[in-house]
C-alpha cells in the first residue's frame, strides 16, 4: 500500500528539514533505531538518496540521508547460499581484504568500514527498508552506526522509498519558496528605507534590523562610512578589504563581486558597490553602452547569526543592498561634493571676516551649530598632503572626531581640515584628533563668530608649535633648522656641493674647511685666515675657486644662505 505524504506543510524552522521532523511525520511511520551522536537529529537534510550499491559512499554528498533495503548485504546469520559471495564483494567494495577466517568478525569489520565511509562522506543517517530481504536491520550494522554516532531508522515495508523522497523534496521546495518570499519581503522593506532623508543610513540600519545582526558601508579607501554598531567597525573593514583584494586580482572576472564566510558562529557577506554610470562608454554609433566593471565606490558588509535560512537571506539581501547603493551612493557623492564646496566657501568667508553674514546658511550645511565661545581647530597631515585632509573630512562627515553633542562646523579650506566646536566640546574633539597618528592639529579660542577672522593664523601657528613638540615655545623661538625639511635640505646639499666633491680628496677637504670657517666669521677673510693659520691671499684665492666650482657669487647674501643651508645639513 502506498502512503500519501502529508509532511508538505510550510517549514517554519530556521534550520530547514531535519531528521527529527522527518521521523515525526505520522504518515511515514519511520522508527528510530539508533539516535546517533547528540545533535545529529537536528541537522538539516539536503536530499534523500535511495541506493543499493555497496560502495555508495563514493557517490554520496554531505547532508544526504541514505535509504537502502540491503539487497546486496549478506544476511547476518550467513546461512543463505550467496551470503559468502556477497560478503566478499561487500568487503572489496569498502577496501577490505576478500579473504577472512571468521565470518562473524569479517561481517563486523565490513559494517564498521561501510558506516565509517558514509560518515566521512557527510551522510546524515541511514534509513533501512525492513521486510524486503532483511526482517530488521543487521545488529552489526546498528552497532557500527552507534559507535560512529550515525543515526539509523527503519522504513516499514508499506512505505515505498519514493514516499520519503517526495516528502523531503516537497519540504525543501516549500522551505525554499518561503525563504524566497521572506527575502523578497525584506528587500521591499530595505528599498523603502532607501527613500528617506538619509538613504545610506536607512539601508544600513534596515539591513541590520532585518537580519538580526549588523551592517556597514565601507568606502573604497577602507573608511567605515556608516555602520549599525560601531563595535564591529574593525570586522567590517577586514571583510571589505578581503573582498577589495579579491576584486583587484580578478579584473578579468567581473563576477567576483561577493565574498561569504563564517566566523565565531556568525555568517558574513560582503558585496561590491560600483558606480554604473562610470561604466558607460561610447559605442561606434555614439550611444553609450554599459560595461560591467564600473568604478568601485564602496563595499556593503553584513553579518548575522549562522543558520541555513539566514545564510540565504544574508546573501540575497546584501546583494540587493549593494544594487540599491550603486544608485544611491554616486548621487550622494555628487551631492556631497557640492556641499563640500559650499562649506569651503563658508570657511573662506570666516577667514575674511564675513562669516556673520553666512550664519543663516550654517544651519543648512551642518547638523547642529555650536554656540560661542568657540574653539577653532585646524589639522593637516604635514608632508602627507591632501590625502590626509580629505580623509579627516570624510571621518568628520561620518560622525567621527565631531563631539557627541553633534554641534560642529567642519570643512576643508586652504588645504587644511577645519573644525569649529563649542569650547566645552573642544577637549573631546582634540582628544580624537590627537589619538590619530596621521595628522597634527592646533586650536585657538574665539569668543564670537566675528573673532574667527583673527583665529585662523593663530590656530595654524599652534599646529606648527605642536608639530615641533614645544607647547610652551613661541614660533619666534623655532630654530632655522626646524623650519627646513631635513631630508630635502640634505638632498639639496649633496646636489649643490657635488662639483666640489669631484675634486681630488685633499683639495676638496681643504676648500670645505675654508667654507666652514668663512661661514663662521660671516665671510670676514682676515678672520678666516687667522683661524686657518694661512695668509689672507690664500683664503681669497680659495674663495675665488669655490665660487668658480660651485657657480655662486658669494658677495650676494642669497648665495651665502644657500651655502650655509648646504653645510648645515651635510656633515663630513
Amino acid at each position: 500500500m502506498t502512503a500519501t505524504p502529508t509532511f508538505s506543510k510550510r517549514d517554519s524552522s530556521s534550520d530547514g528539514v531535519t531528521l527529527r521532523r522527518l521521523l515525526a511525520d505520522p504518515e511515514l511511520g519511520l522508527i528510530l533505531t539508533c539516535p546517533g551522536e547528540p545533535g545529529a537529529l537536528d541537522r538539516p537534510i539536503s536530499w534523500v538518496h535511495p541506493a543499493e550499491i555497496a560502495d555508495i559512499a563514493m557517490w554520496s554528498e554531505p547532508g544526504e540521508v541514505l535509504l537502502t533495503t540491503g539487497t546486496n548485504f549478506p544476511t547476518e546469520p550467513m546461512d543463505a547460499a550467496d551470503d559468502h559471495a556477497l560478503l566478499v564483494a561487500a568487503r572489496k567494495a569498502v577496501g577490505l581484504p576478500a579473504r577472512f577466517a571468521d565470518e562473524r568478525e569479517a561481517y563486523r569489520q565490513w559494517c564498521d568500514c561501510y558506516v565509517s565511509q558514509l560518515v566521512q562522506a557527510g551522510v546524515l543517517a541511514i534509513g533501512f527498508g525492513v521486510g524486503v530481504k532483511h526482517p530488521s536491520a543487521p545488529t552489526a550494522l546498528l552497532d557500527a552506526a552507534a559507535r560512529a554516532g550515525l543515526p539509523m531508522f527503519d522504513v516499514p515495508l508499506r512505505i515505498p522509498f519514493l514516499a520519503v523522497v517526495k516528502t523531503v523534496s516537497q519540504a525543501i521546495a516549500d522551505r525554499h519558496d518561503e525563504t524566497m518570499r521572506q527575502s523578497l519581503l525584506m528587500q521591499r522593506q530595505m528599498l523603502k528605507s532607501a527613500s528617506g532623508e538619509d538613504p545610506l543610513h536607512g539601508v544600513v540600519s534596515a539591513m541590520a534590523r532585518l537580519l538580526g545582526g549588523w551592517a556597514a558601508y565601507v568606502d573604497a579607501d577602507g573608511t567605515v562610512v556608516d555602520i549599525s554598531n560601531r563595535t564591529f567597525g574593525k570586522q567590517a573593514q577586514d571583510w571589505a578589504m578581503r573582498l577589495a583584494a579579491k576584486a583587484a586580482q580578478s579584473h578579468a572576472n567581473p563576477a567576483m563581486t561577493t565574498v561569504f564566510g563564517t566566523q565565531n558562529g556568525h555568517s558574513h557577506c560582503a558585496c561590491v558597490v560600483r558606480d554604473p554610470s562610470s561604466g558607460l562608454v561610447p559605442s561606434g554609433s555614439g550611444m553609450p553602452i554599459e560595461r560591467h566593471d564600473g568604478v568601485l565606490t564602496g563595499i556593503m558588509v553584513a553579518s548575522a547569526p549562522q543558520n541555513v535560512r539566514t545564510d540565504v537571506q544574508l546573501r540575497s539581501l546584501t546583494m540587493a543592498a549593494a544594487d540599491v547603493l550603486s544608485v544611491v551612493v554616486p548621487r550622494l557623492q555628487s551631492s556631497a561634493r557640492r556641499i563640500g564646496r559650499l562649506r569651503t566657501a563658508v570657511f573662506a568667508a570666516f577667514a575674511d571676516g564675513q562669516g556673520e553674514m553666512l550664519l543663516p546658511m550654517v544651519g543648512e550645511l551642518w547638523h547642529a551649530v555650536p554656540r560661542p565661545p568657540l574653539r577653532l581647530i585646524c589639522a593637516d597631515g604635514g608632508d602627507a598632503g591632501d590625502d590626509i585632509v580629505e580623509r579627516l573630512y570624510t571621518v568628520m562627515e561620518s560622525g567621527g572626531i565631531v563631539p557627541e553633542s553633534g554641534a560642529a562646523v567642519f570643512g576643508v579650506y586652504d588645504r587644511r581640515a577645519w573644525l569649529i566646536v563649542g569650547d566645552d566640546d573642544a577637549a573631546e574633539a582634540l582628544g580624537a584628533l590627537n589619538m590619530r597618528d596621521d595628522c597634527d592639529c592646533g586650536s585657538v579660542i574665539c569668543p564670537s563668530w566675528r573673532a574667527l577672522k583673527d583665529g585662523f593664523a593663530s590656530a595654524v601657528q599652534d599646529m606648527y608649535r605642536n608639530r615641533l613638540g614645544g607647547e610652551d615655545r613661541a614660533l619666534a623661538d623655532i630654530s632655522a633648522h626646524e623650519l627646513i625639511r631635513s631630508e630635502l635640505a640634505t638632498a639639496y646639499a649633496v646636489e649643490l656641493l657635488k662639483p666640489l666633491r669631484r675634486l681630488p680628496r685633499q683639495e676638496s677637504d681643504t676648500l670645505m674647511v675654508t667654507i666652514r670657517e668663512l661661514l663662521a666669521v660671516s665671510f670676514n677673510v682676515g678672520a678666516a685666515a687667522k683661524a686657518l693659520g694661512v695668509h689672507r691671499h690664500t683664503v681669497e684665492n680659495r674663495l675665488v675657486k669655490i665660487e668658480r666650482v660651485l657657480g655662486l657669487d658669494l658677495r650676494q647674501e642669497a648665495s651665502r644662505v644657500r651655502l650655509w643651508i648646504a653645510c648645515s645639513f651635510l656633515r663630513g
